[in-house]
């Protein structure tokens, strides 16, 4: 957002102010009418659908991609530790306390694993980061499922909770023999100073995620069925698509989208048509933009799809959008 901001201001002069407090905050801030528009990594549950102001709809748009990684931090070991979702979630479940433990050798026979404890990192606030990561914990796990679940908070049974993506990277570079689920634009920007691992999908092999595994998770899991903008996102989720998906054998297994949640009625013409301009250009102009950052560009179905919902936009009762 912060390099869409700069770059719209640069081409259009629209000035767009964005605070990136995390999903959950925003979440809160949009349910509550605080903001103008918001941004999450997780749909809304019905609980929030529920709490939004009577009368009030509000349009789901995915406007980027990404995949969180488990990132860790072993001294002389890089990228490409073998995880299965199982093998994460005793993990995350405090069940696999060592590095050595013989689930992990078995995975990784000629790693060199070290005799020392596992440090469990993970957020501390509510972000969407965590719901995907434990959205696929829960596909992955029953027990996770039963004992913990997937929310953009949840309880975590162990560990050391840090705050923001960038909390939880600078938690991990500076703990040695820790793990924790990091958003892949965080290693791609640090690629020197975070190491991250491969996960199996569900055709059995381990994926090490990259933009173009990313982007093929997204086709076949997050193109198809989608509800319109402004129907019920809730159980939108491209990990819960792709996790027994054994015919696309590079797809990696733990990605998800980005959604802007804009109110299908605006109160301000001005700021309306800023909002509605805006996400027009991230969609169809920007989206090259997010590549060196770990978000690949939308499938053109999801981009057809958000473009219909940006035109349904009002205020008033008149379409906002008055481009092509």
């Amino acid at each position: 957002m912060s390099e869409w901001t700069f770059a719209y201001q640069a081409v259009t002069g629209g000035q767009v102010n964005y605070a990136a407090v995390g999903s959950g905050a925003g979440i809160s801030q949009v349910t509550a009418n605080t903001v103008d528009f918001g941004e999450s990594d997780a749909p809304l549950t019905a609980a929030q659908y529920s709490a939004l102001t009577s009368g009030t709809t509000l349009l789901t748009i995915p406007i980027s991609d990404s995949a969180v990684i488990p990132a860790y931090n072993l001294p002389n070991i890089g990228n490409g530790i073998q995880f299965t979702g199982a093998v994460l979630a005793q993990i995350f479940l405090g069940t696999i306390t060592q590095w050595n433990d013989p689930a992990l050798v078995a995975l990784n026979p000629t790693a060199n694993l070290p005799a020392h404890a596992i440090t469990v990192i993970h957020r501390s606030d509510s972000s969407g980061t965590m719901f995907a990561f434990t959205d696929y914990l829960s596909d992955a796990s029953a027990t996770w499922k039963t004992q913990v679940g997937k929310g953009t908070a949840v309880n975590w049974p162990v560990g050391l909770g840090c705050k923001g993506n960038a909390g939880v990277a600078g938690c991990i570079e500076n703990t040695p023999y820790s793990i924790g689920p990091l958003e892949i634009a965080y290693q791609i920007q640090n690629p020197t100073l975070i190491n991250y691992g491969s996960v199996r999908n569900g055709a059995g092999n381990y994926v090490l995620a990259n933009l173009t595994n990313i982007q093929t998770a997204v086709q076949a899991g997050g193109t198809a069925g989608l509800p319109p903008g402004n129907g019920v996102w809730t159980s939108v989720s491209i990990i819960d698509n792709i996790f027994n998906d054994t015919k696309d054998a590079t797809i990696y297994p733990i990605t998800t989208f980005t959604y802007a949640l804009v109110y299908l009625s605006q109160t301000n013409q001005q700021k309306g048509s800023a909002i509605v301009n805006f996400i027009w250009w991230i969609v169809n102009t920007g989206q090259s933009a997010g590549g060196a950052l770990g978000y690949p560009p939308l499938p053109a179905n999801v981009v057809a799809l958000d473009d219909t919902t940006l035109r349904s936009v009002t205020f008033n009762g008149t379409p906002i959008y008055t481009g092509p």
